[in-house]
Order: structure tokens, then sequence, then C-alpha cells
């Protein structure tokens, strides 16, 4: 009876250890895990910093997730310095690859650690909430919104709307990209302006005729009423050209 009972007894005192060892064991991959994921936390953030972001437009917020490809190119070492080999400049979402030069204490050697970055963002921009035709304005036919860049094929319009017309028929829920709008002419073809002509003092004005469209500050083609005369001039404001001497 009594050997039976060291028996038991010394089957709970294996199980205890078993059990202990196991938790042990827990504790150490979990805490190895916290370390490996906070040293790639720290190269991820430093590939950041290293990163122009020119992505145009009003951006809201940036969206990245990051994870290095080659760790293991810095087991057993003892980091004395980091470095990026080069700058990065980003203008649109997609993935990206940054590579940090490591300097080992226990190595004359450098070694390049390379980082993915996938970056997107949120940006605001305007969509329409109705049928716009070709040369017809924006002004309340959208509304302002934010977009993920990712899905977004262009560069958004972020202007007034009350200052520009549609190059080209938009149905109600299209993102409005700058290539879809224009500044209206400030002068049609055809139309009747002034001429103004100023030199040396002296100021003179006249009637033409607009042979081309112009928007202000376009150079374009007049025709005196009175003489007949074709000169050019540039498009000041909705009614007057001013002749280039």
């Amino acid at each position: 009876r009594h050997q039976m009972l060291c028996s038991r007894r010394l089957l709970i005192l294996r199980d205890k250890v078993v059990f202990l060892l196991l938790v042990v064991f827990i504790l150490f991959c979990f805490s190895s895990l916290s370390v490996a994921q906070e040293g790639e936390k720290l190269f991820i953030n430093l590939a950041l910093k290293n990163i122009d972001f020119a992505i145009p437009g009003r951006v809201e917020r940036l969206l990245v997730n990051g994870r290095v490809l080659n760790q293991q190119v810095i087991e057993n070492c003892k980091i004395n310095s980091i470095t990026p080999l080069h700058r990065l400049t980003v203008k649109r979402a997609g993935r990206y690859l940054a590579q940090l030069k490591v300097k080992c204490e226990n190595s004359f050697l450098t070694r390049t650690l390379n980082v993915e970055l996938e970056i997107d963002a949120e940006v605001w921009g305007f969509r329409t909430i109705d049928v716009v035709e070709r040369g017809e304005a924006l002004v309340g036919k959208v509304k302002r919104e934010k977009f993920l860049l990712s899905t977004i094929r262009g560069e958004l319009f972020n202007g007034d709307p009350a200052k520009v017309v549609a190059r080209i028929k938009l149905l109600p829920g299209m993102a409005v990209l700058k290539r879809f709008v224009e500044v209206p002419f400030a002068i049609k073809r055809g139309q009747l302006v002034k001429v103004v002509a100023e030199k040396g003092g002296i100021y003179v004005e006249t009637l033409g005729r607009a042979l081309q469209n112009g928007r202000v500050g376009d150079i374009i083609k007049v025709k005196n009423v009175y003489s007949g005369k074709i000169i050019e001039g540039r498009v000041k404001d909705e009614e007057s050209v001013v002749v280039i001497f």
C-alpha cells in the first residue's frame, strides 16, 4: 500500500513538472513572438520615415501595412546602426519596397533588410448625384465625399464646382476626375468683343469679332469689324481682348 501511494505521488509530481515546463515554453514563445513583432514594427516605422508622400489632392488618412521580407538576415545580430538605402516618393496606392542597411556590432559586413509596404489613403473628392451634360456646370450636381485612393484611376478634382464645366457627359455616381472637367471659355467664337491696345501712354479701343474660343489668358485671333484686319490678343475677361504687340 505504501508503494502504491509513492507511485501516485510521483505521477502527480511528474504531471506538475510537465505542466510547468509547458507553461514556460508557451510564455517563451509568446515573448519571442512579441519581441519579433516589436522589431518588425520598428523597421516598418524607419522605412516610413524615409518616404516622401506626394499623393495629389486632400488626404484625409494614410493606410499602411508592412512586413519585413527577410528578417533572417539579422539573426544573431546586435544592431549598431540602421540606414535607409534610398528615399521613396509615393504618389499613388500600391506596394513599395523600402530597403534598410543594417550594421551589426559583431561583423564588419552590412546587411540589407527588405521592407514591403502596402500603402493606400482616404482622399477627398466629388461624386455626381445627377446627370451632368457636356459643357454644363457642376455646381448643384455633385457632393463632396471621401474615396479610397486605390479605387480611383486618375486624379480627383478638388476645385470649385461653380468654376468648371463637364468636358464629357457625367452619369450619377461617378467620381469626378480632373480630366472630366474644364474651365469654360470666357470668349466664344463669333462673339463681339472690346479690343484694347495700349502702348507708350497711347490707349486705343475698338470693336472686334472673336475668331476663336478662348479662356482668360489665352491668345486668340480677333477681326476688327471696321477695318477687317485680323489681330492677335490675350483674353482679359468675358468682354475684352488686349492686343499683343
